[in-house]
């Protein structure tokens, strides 16, 4: 029971984006929601009618906590791109989706330093949290790069930063940092591929194959970092 425990405790951040996913699929499916075609013709309109706002609020809405997980943020932004009519129209539309993306992840970090980190104060939790800041700001550079390529996962760091207490200076320059890698990449990517890149930003599409093995990926390469550093420590005390 406690190896259980403790695997999914380490594995716990790519089990929460795959379950995350699984539930938004679902919702997809339930609700009958729009597949990838006819939800390109949808935001098509939206930036025939109302231009950049839409692209700019979409932004936002992707990198704030829960709501970026159920809102097809990341689609819009894609749209943005493949619709531009020159690289330098393709650069600004990542340069306002970097900035609405900034504004929610900011908006995460409030939320969890003035809104949960009082309750955990109040559960007993202060030493835990107190650990747990000691830990983020030691590793605070890796723990938010590696998780802004995905908007959604990274508003998950930005509540924790707020609810451990890292400094806003330090936060904002890591989220500005990580934002601008990352939006730039995937920007890249997704002008070269046009309206293949579309696949994986809806759900029931190709992408999802494409997803799942990153994260099986993903939990194998932790599986065998964790294996590793106990062989090591087994050495050291043989």
């Amino acid at each position: 029971m406690k190896t259980v425990r403790y695997y999914l405790k380490l594995l716990s951040i790519p089990l929460l984006i795959l379950v995350l996913y699984i539930s938004l699929s679902l919702v997809w499916v339930i609700f009958r929601l729009p597949s990838a075609i006819e939800l390109t013709d949808i935001v098509k309109d939206w930036f025939a009618i109302y231009g950049l706002p839409v692209l700019f609020i979409s932004s936002i809405l992707e990198s704030m906590l829960l709501i970026g997980s159920y809102f097809p943020g990341v689609f819009v932004i894609f749209i943005s791109v493949i619709l531009a009519r020159s690289p330098g129209e393709a650069i600004f539309m990542v340069c306002v989706a970097t900035c609405g993306l900034l504004i929610g992840h900011i908006f995460s970090y409030l939320l969890g330093r003035y809104g949960w980190y009082k309750l955990l104060v109040k559960l007993g939790m202060k030493s835990s949290v107190e650990q747990a800041q000691t830990k983020l700001l030691k590793k605070g550079p890796t723990a938010i790069f590696s998780s802004y390529w995905l908007p959604s996962l990274g508003a998950l760091t930005d509540t924790a930063a707020g609810i451990i207490g890292m400094p806003f200076k330090t936060f904002i320059t890591y989220a500005v940092i990580s934002a601008i890698f990352w939006d730039s990449l995937v920007g890249i990517i997704v002008y070269i591929l046009g309206d293949k890149a579309l696949a994986g930003a809806s759900p029931g599409q190709q992408g999802d194959i494409i997803l799942y093995a990153i994260i099986i990926v993903w939990m194998l390469i932790l599986v065998f970092i964790d294996i590793k550093e106990k062989r090591k420590i087994t050495a050291i005390i043989n």
